[in-house]
C-alpha cells in the first residue's frame, strides 16, 4: 500500500496517466485481477526514467506489463507501481526490410501493415494481441515462427533509467524465453529485419493463420492464450485433451471445450480458480503421461502458497 505521501510524490513527478488502487482486471485479457496500488502508463522515456528512479529510491516494486494478454495477477493485487507499456511508445519507422517499432505497438497490427509493404515475417503474428515489447520479452511465437527469426536488437531501460541497445546474441532466445525475463530492463522499442514478398501470398498465408484460430481457439472468452509450452516433441493441448480434462472447472475457470490448452474465465473466475485447475492439470498429465508441463503465462501480485517463476505454475 502507498502512502499518502508518496501517492502525493507521484502525482507531482510524472506526465503520463497514473491511477491508484486500479482493479487489474481491467487491463488483462483473462479479466481476472485485484488492485494494483499504481498503474502509470508514461508518456516518454524520461516520464519513464522519473518514476523508475523515484521507486529505486524509494523501495517501491515496479512491475512491467503490455497489453496483458499473457498474464495471470492476484486477487489481492499488486504492490508497488505497475507500469503499462501499450497506449504509449508507438512509434514506428519502415525503411526498405527494416522495421523499427516502439514497445507498445500492437504486435497484430504490425503483421497486417507490413504485410501492405510487402514485408514477410511476421505473418505468425496476425492474430496475437500482444504488444511487441511483450513479444519479445516472452519470445512470443505461432505456426513454427517467433519473434528470435525476426528480431535483431532492442532498445532496452535498466532500473536506474539508463537507456542501452541489446542484439540479438544478447538476447539469448530460446522456446518462450529471453534473457528479458531474467534482468530488470524494459524494452523501449525494437529493430526487426524482414524479407520482401509478394503482398498477396503474404495475405493468403495470414488468412490461413486467422481461420485456422477462429476454429481452434476460444476467441469470444476471456482467456490468457496458451496456459502451458509445449514439451518436447509433445503439445500440452494434446495431453490435456486425451487425458479427458476438456471442459473441467474449478469456480468459473474452465478448460477450453475448444482447445484444451487454454483456459477460458467463464464469468467471475478469480487468479486462484485459475492456479488450482493448472496444478489438476498438471498433476493428471505427469501421472498419465510422465511428463511435466509449464506454465507459459506470467503470474504477479501478492500470492500466498506461491513462488514467482516456479516451474510448479
Amino acid at each position: 500500500m502507498l502512502s499518502k505521501q508518496t501517492k502525493g510524490d507521484l502525482k507531482s513527478l510524472v506526465k503520463g496517466n497514473l491511477l491508484f488502487d486500479e482493479p487489474m482486471k481491467k487491463h488483462t485479457s483473462f479479466r481476472i485481477g485485484g488492485p494494483a496500488d499504481a498503474l502509470f502508463v508514461p508518456i516518454d522515456e524520461d516520464d519513464l526514467k522519473n518514476i523508475l528512479i523515484f521507486a529505486n529510491e524509494n523501495n517501491v516494486p515496479i512491475n512491467v506489463i503490455g497489453n496483458g494478454t499473457n498474464l495471470l495477477v492476484s486477487d489481492d493485487g499488486i504492490a508497488g507501481i505497475v507500469i503499462k507499456m501499450s497506449d504509449c511508445f508507438d512509434s514506428l519507422i519502415i525503411s526498405g526490410s527494416t522495421v523499427i517499432t516502439g514497445a507498445g505497438y500492437t504486435l497484430s497490427k504490425l503483421s497486417r501493415l507490413v504485410a501492405d509493404y510487402g514485408l514477410s515475417g511476421l505473418e505468425f503474428a496476425v492474430g496475437i494481441p500482444g504488444t511487441i515489447g511483450g513479444a519479445v520479452v516472452m519470445n512470443a511465437g505461432a505456426h513454427g515462427s517467433s519473434m528470435s527469426n525476426v528480431v535483431t536488437k532492442v532498445k532496452v531501460m535498466d532500473i536506474c533509467g539508463k537507456v542501452r541497445e541489446m542484439f540479438k546474441k544478447d538476447l539469448k532466445f530460446e522456446y518462450r524465453k529471453s534473457e528479458l525475463q531474467k534482468c530488470n530492463r524494459i524494452v523501449l522499442g525494437a529493430e526487426m529485419e524482414l524479407i520482401k514478398d509478394d503482398t498477396g501470398d503474404i495475405k493468403k498465408k495470414m488468412s490461413k493463420y486467422l481461420q485456422w484460430r477462429r476454429e481452434n481457439q476460444p476467441l469470444d472468452m476471456p482467456n490468457a492464450g496458451s496456459i502451458f509450452k509445449n514439451p518436447k516433441n509433445d503439445f500440452a493441448g494434446r495431453l490435456i485433451d486425451i487425458a479427458g480434462c476438456k471442459g473441467m472447472k474449478i469456480g468459473d475457470a474452465q478448460v477450453s471445450e475448444l482447445k484444451a490448452n487454454f483456459i477460458v474465465n467463464e464469468a467471475n473466475a478469480t487468479a486462484s480458480d485459475v492456479l488450482k485447475l493448472m496444478n489438476v492439470l498438471q498433476k493428471i498429465v505427469l501421472q498419465k503421461y510422465n511428463v511435466r508441463i509449464v506454465s507459459e503465462i506470467k503470474t504477479m501480485g501478492r500470492w500466498v502458497n506461491l513462488k514467482e517463476g516456479s516451474d510448479e505454475h
